[in-house]
């Protein structure tokens, strides 16, 4: 004889399963989009997942962006900033949130390697301590509104075809216009910093080469996004990938794109000031 079986529901439990459907699990808010993008350009999300950006890709806290060689990409913020990063460089998107409430919003990035040029947005005119960036030997407070950084580490190589030889390691910041701190350094419109490998910062009396040469440095960034070259527009959402063909290269792992590769011993010399 089959047995019936009864489920008692109490009060609380059916109030809870009225609340889930009624009220579904919202999706994740993107930090921005990718407004434009030359070359191979990837993200490694907080959940290990790899993705590639194209323009209009959009990006989130938690993400690890990098750009491979020869490639760059143009980041847009919702709060309306604006991150260029060039050729081989990685930024991680540690914390973001724009409500409109400056009590709350934040945004905290970490430059890893390479270099990249920046607009402060909304959330660090509000209230000018919620936006930083901090980097392997220093944390950049923003002040201003236009500053650019490179941070090399024995990889600053790839502008000798123009004549600028690799400098020594540690962080060069440049100030476009308003104001930037980094470390215990203020610096002006004009005003250029070095800061070591050991996190001292000293001002410099001219514009570093490895920032003053570099002509993924020298751009507009209040341009049309477009840019020639860059990967045609490809899915939206966070979690669709392109089928690999036959012919496509093995996928990297997440290993692979996290890796910095050695440089040579005579790079990695130089002898810091």
């Amino acid at each position: 004889m089959m047995k019936k079986l009864t489920i008692a529901w109490s009060p609380v439990s059916l109030l809870g399963w009225m609340l889930l459907f009624a009220f579904p699990v919202q999706a994740e808010e993107p930090a921005g989009k990718a407004a434009a993008v030359v070359g191979e350009v990837t993200v490694v999300g907080s959940s290990g997942d790899i993705r590639e950006i194209r323009r209009n890709t959009p990006f989130f806290a938690g993400d690890i962006i990098s750009t491979g060689p020869n490639s760059r990409v143009r980041l847009v913020f919702s709060d309306n900033s604006i991150v260029a990063l060039r050729p081989s460089s990685r930024l991680v998107i540690d914390e973001f949130m724009h409500t409109g409430d400056s009590q709350v919003d934040k945004s905290s990035l970490s430059l890893l390697r390479g270099g990249f040029r920046a607009v402060t947005g909304a959330i660090g005119q509000a209230r000018k301590a919620n936006h930083q960036i901090a980097t392997p030997v220093a944390t950049i407070g923003i002040r201003g509104t236009d500053h650019e950084a490179r941070y090399c580490a024995g990889d600053c190589v790839d502008l000798i075809d123009i004549g600028v030889d690799a400098p020594p390691d540690g962080l060069y910041t440049g100030t476009n216009a308003g104001q930037t701190v980094v470390g215990d350094q203020y610096f002006s419109a004009g005003e250029y910093g070095y800061t070591d490998p050991g996190g001292s910062t000293i001002p410099l009396l001219e514009a570093p080469q490895i920032l003053a040469a570099d002509p993924e440095l020298r751009i507009d960034l209040k341009e049309p996004a477009e840019v020639p070259g860059e990967r045609a527009p490809g899915p939206t959402d966070k979690t669709d990938q392109s089928e690999p063909t036959s012919e496509s290269a093995p996928s990297p792992t997440k290993d692979d794109l996290l890796e910095i590769p050695a440089q040579p011993q005579s790079v990695r010399a130089v002898p810091c000031l």
